[in-house]
Order: structure tokens, then sequence, then C-alpha cells
């Protein structure tokens, strides 16, 4: 079905001469920015929707920019520090093996050996 989708918009695409400023009618740009972002979120390169649809790669850019749903902040719950659960171990091409140290001592450490 993607595959057919494609193929009309391609030939409806390839149907608007010139393709400066404002050329592609609303509904046609509504179908293939659905399009693309159901290929985007299936993995699929820009390149590759691009030569698909026999768009510029910026278009498909832009025209997957213009689709994204709103976004919305979400709450964030902050965690305090809990660096006295964790250890690090730093461990030297040499074989000297510092371990037990905080994140931050261990930044000290790497720190002091530069």
């Amino acid at each position: 079905m993607a595959q057919r989708e494609a193929e009309s918009l391609r030939r409806e695409l390839d149907r608007v001469g010139g393709r400066r400023g404002p050329c592609f009618s609303e509904d046609l740009k509504r179908r293939a920015t659905a399009w693309i972002a159901t290929q985007r979120a299936a993995g699929v390169t820009v390149a590759a929707i691009a030569q698909e649809l026999g768009l510029a790669p910026g278009t498909v850019l832009k025209w997957s920019a213009q689709s994204k749903s709103v976004r919305a902040l979400v709450p964030v719950e902050v965690i305090g520090e809990r660096s006295s659960e964790r250890s690090v171990s730093v461990v030297a091409p040499s074989g000297f093996r510092v371990e037990g140290l905080s994140l931050l001592e261990a930044a000290a450490l790497l720190r002091a050996l530069q």
C-alpha cells in the first residue's frame, strides 16, 4: 500500500511544473507530508524518500518538520546525585588500576594525570 501511495504521489508531484514558490496544492502537500512522516518513522532516509517522490531532500526535510506533532512540556522528576552508591574504576593502558572512586573523584584523578 505504501508503494502504491508513493507512486500516486510521485505522479501528482510530477504534474506540477515550475516548482518555485508555493506550487503544490494543500491537499497534495498534506498527503505527501503524511506519507513522508510514515516513512521517516519506519527509518527510511530523507535521500530515499526524496528519490521516491522526485523531490529535493530539502523539501522532504521541510515537509517532515511541518508534520511533527505539537510538542508539549512534560513534568520531569529530578533525582539527587547518588555518587555514594556507585563506584568507578580507572584503568590505565599500562594496567594501573584504581577502584571504588566516586564519579567526581575519578574526574579529579584523570585531570591530575593529564
